[in-house]
């Protein structure tokens, strides 16, 4: 019985101390909770991004919001390593290098006041966006996108989060005044606010190098180090595609959009303005050809994933073309020869409108486009876009990029994580200017699309349903997946996330949110109602069940399908990563992504506290070894003879 109340003391005193333990390591340390971390990716030839060490990074605090306090780390800042704090205006690519040179920094963190004006531009992106991939290259002299600084193609040597969160601004700012900013010159004789992050990156060197450690025909015991970017493209033709002599005309937009930091890549006006413009075409065209019978031209629209990163989606789908492996579409094996032109929509905007046109001087639907949009023509210009690898396969291929943009890009905030919602002055409870501007665009282009594919006027059929569909879907994209629109095309029941999508593509094993949902989209829009039907009964029959508006349920048939969209590179034996030819785009694999601010003591109490601790230990391993050699001695028990 003693034995059994001695285990259970023990027991009970073991629990507290676990529990007493969490306490203390809390009172410790205040975790970050939202915050976004910068990651390492890999192409053919480098690394890029960021990393911590492997135990995490600790830098002792400091504010940077001028030239003098970039001034006074490089020339006097005596506390060992720091981590940084920036407000936008000071996350500049000048800045960043001045503070990577002085050899004290130790981390960064971005912060952003939402109460103070945004940066005039911030894109991390290239100058010239995917600038050694596609058919034309872009003039250094006059690039695309003028406001890039291509904080995105660096390798930076600590880690890097950001954070909008204004209680945890407001926390680092008191504990850097109260414990940092004061006698800055004897700093390192008292205790210091400082943030250790988390964010090692297991995979280095370039993406051969990762692929070939991860190799399991290599290793005994393979270990994932990096994977593939990549997901799935969206296509939906307006009728079935016959088994041969077929004449396609391709409309297409892109899927994805970058940025710095995991989570966060809104792409607002890169991407959503010519998603949402793509799908309310193929909604009215849907509506205007119910019942017709097609001439010998049909219309397929596809929306391209991983096109951020050296065409992705575009060069897959072309080199599944070629291959004769393209049957997404009915199960036909579509040829790239029946491609007979490509319309992309690109990044819109309210405002002048342009057409980028490759061969397109004397084709009948661009110039009808051209002049019912009241759009500038301009000859022989290829954005970076996704036609560049149609041209680069095709270059007679009549091509063109309906944009905001003439020679640069409006767009300030391109591929950065201030390209959303704001940055196109949309509010769902004011004038809705942008949905009204978007859906004049999609109606004037499924009326050309419809006379030639019919090869009569289109119906006067209202249209208004197309600004509303396209408000609501950039009440989705700009503001919060939790929407009516993105439950209603759901299953019962699905949990969707209170924040904005981001469109970064991922890595190819991991299934796409956006992608799932902006599929669904499509194939709500373009459906095909099947009545009668229970939910049971709509998947027996291979159907799609969603919620559907105030959860009434509705059974749709559709003929949305899925591709791909993983670079060809990583499925041809023995390509060449360094051959430029495809994209080779990898995502190192983490552990974990933490940020937590602490109180760390001065260099002295270190010393003190090793020097302490290695003399209490000498004296315990000595105690312990005199009192075993003399054991004998000392624990010898006599017994006395009466």
């Amino acid at each position: 019985m003693a034995k059994y109340l001695n285990c259970g003391f023990f027991l009970i005193f073991f629990i507290l101390n676990l529990a007493v333990a969490e306490r203390i390591k809390d009172m410790i340390y205040m975790n970050f909770e939202g915050v976004a971390a910068c990651f390492r990716r890999h192409n053919g030839t480098h690394q890029f991004g960021c990393s911590s060490n492997r135990s995490g990074s600790v830098g002792i605090i400091h504010l940077v919001e001028g030239e003098s306090d970039i001034r006074w780390l490089e020339y006097n800042a005596t506390a060992g390593e720091y981590t940084v704090v920036l407000t936008f205006s000071m996350f500049t690519r000048n800045t960043l290098f001045r503070l990577r040179n002085t050899h004290k920094i130790n981390g960064v963190l971005l912060v952003r006041n939402v109460s103070q004006p945004r940066p005039d531009f911030y894109s991390p992106e290239d100058t010239c966006p995917n600038r050694y991939s596609g058919y034309k290259k872009c003039n250094d002299a006059s690039p695309w996108n003028p406001s890039g600084s291509s904080l995105l193609m660096e390798d930076w040597p600590f880690p890097m989060f950001y954070t909008e969160n204004q209680t945890l601004i407001e926390a680092i700012r008191s504990c850097f005044l109260t414990h940092n900013a004061h006698d800055l010159k004897n700093q390192k004789y008292r205790p210091l606010c400082a943030l250790e992050m988390k964010s090692f990156m297991f995979a280095a060197i370039n993406s051969e190098s990762c692929i070939k450690r991860s190799d399991f025909k290599l290793n005994f015991n393979p270990t994932q180090f990096c994977d593939p970017l990549g997901d799935r493209n969206i296509y939906w033709p307006l009728a079935p595609i016959n088994k041969d002599n077929n004449s396609i005309i391709l409309v297409i937009a892109r899927l994805d959009a970058s940025s710095l930091f995991d989570g966060i890549s809104p792409g607002a006006g890169n991407v959503v303005t010519g998603l949402v413009t793509l799908l309310a075409t193929a909604y009215y065209l849907n509506i205007l050809a119910k019942d017709i019978v097609l001439n010998n031209t049909n219309v397929v629209f596809a929306l391209l994933n991983g096109e951020a990163f050296d065409y992705i989606g575009s060069s897959r789908l072309i080199y599944d073309l070629k291959e004769g492996n393209f049957n997404a579409l009915g199960g036909v094996n579509l040829k790239f020869d029946d491609i007979k032109s490509v319309i992309e929509f690109g990044q819109l905007t309210k405002g002048k409108l342009y057409i980028h046109s490759n061969n397109a001087q004397n084709d009948e639907i661009i110039n009808k486009i051209s002049k019912v949009l009241h759009a500038d023509v301009m000859e022989n210009s290829v954005p970076p876009t996704s036609i560049q690898s149609f041209l680069e396969e095709k270059p007679n291929l009549t091509a063109v990029v309906i944009s905001n943009h003439g020679k640069q890009f409006e767009n300030k905030y391109y591929n950065g994580i201030l390209d959303d919602a704001e940055n196109l002055n949309f509010n769902r409870s004011g004038i809705n200017e942008l949905a009204t501007v978007l859906a004049k665009i999609a109606v004037d282009v499924a009326k050309i699309l419809y006379k030639k594919v019919s090869d009569n006027e289109p119906p006067s059929i209202d249209d208004s349903s197309v600004e509303y569909q396209i408000s609501e879907m950039l009440i989705c994209y700009l503001e919060s997946a939790n929407c009516p629109l993105f439950h209603a095309i759901s299953p019962p029941n699905a949990k969707l996330i209170n924040q904005v999508l981001s469109l970064y593509v991922g890595v190819h094993r991991v299934p796409n949110t956006a992608t799932t949902l902006t599929g669904q989209l499509l194939a709500y829009l373009t459906r095909e109602e099947v009545p009668h039907m229970t939910e049971a009964t709509c998947y027996e029959n291979h159907l799609i069940w969603m919620d559907d508006y105030n959860s009434t349920g509705l059974c749709i048939n559709s003929t949305v399908n899925y591709s791909t969209a993983m670079s060809p590179a990583f499925i041809i034996d023995g390509y060449d990563m360094k051959s430029g030819i495809y994209s080779t785009w990898t995502e190192s694999i983490w552990q974990t992504l933490s940020v937590r601010m602490f109180l760390k003591p001065s260099v002295a109490t270190e010393q003190l506290t090793m020097i302490l601790g290695t003399s209490v230990a000498s004296i315990s391993f000595i105690l312990v070894w005199f009192i075993n050699s003399r054991a004998d001695i000392l624990f010898n028990s006599r017994t006395l003879n009466c």
